[in-house]
């Protein structure tokens, strides 16, 4: 086998995944990306119920995937640090793309593109994501027994599947 070019060293791999779930489809492209340092890249992102909620998200080696930009139909929610080099765009509710104009080493990792109807809640852990039209988070109990938010909305959890649903 021939030794690894050294010029392949400024070479970065940006590796992309696609996931479905029952009739949702999410699907990113290029699956795949391998880029020279500082030449631009664009990431698509596309999802077939016209889901109103859009993520991107990057997930370095080691570490949990960190939120860099999320959509609540068109309204664009940048994270206080993702990077000036990292943009997004939303041209209509099935489509989104991420744009990285001048990727370097630190840039390497797995970009995650998500979608959701609305945003669900996590009843034991903090609120990840929180829709503009959600109940109140203090009608949420950390138990099994049914809440009632301030309008009328019965919610029931159980920690110890970390689950929430309406009921």
């Amino acid at each position: 086998m021939p030794a690894m070019s050294p010029g392949l060293l400024h070479w970065m791999a940006l590796c992309l995944l696609g996931t479905g779930h029952g009739d949702v489809m999410v699907i990113q492209n290029p699956r795949y990306q391998v880029t020279q340092l500082e030449k631009p890249v664009t990431l698509s992102c596309s999802q077939n119920l016209n889901h109103k909620v859009m993520y991107w998200y990057q997930q370095k080696p080691s570490q949990a995937p960190k939120l860099l930009f999320h959509y609540y139909d068109k309204d664009f929610n940048n994270e206080a640090d993702t990077p000036d080099n990292f943009q997004s765009r939303r041209p209509n509710t099935s489509f989104c793309f991420l744009d990285i104009r001048s990727p370097g080493l630190e840039d390497a990792a797995v970009y995650l593109c998500a979608s959701s109807k609305d945003t669900e809640v996590q009843c034991c852990l903090p609120f990840v994501h929180k829709p503009h039209c959600f109940p109140d988070p203090g009608a949420f109990s950390r138990t099994s027994t049914p809440t009632t938010s301030h309008n009328n909305r019965k919610w029931v959890c159980d920690c110890q599947y970390l689950i929430c649903r309406q009921s």
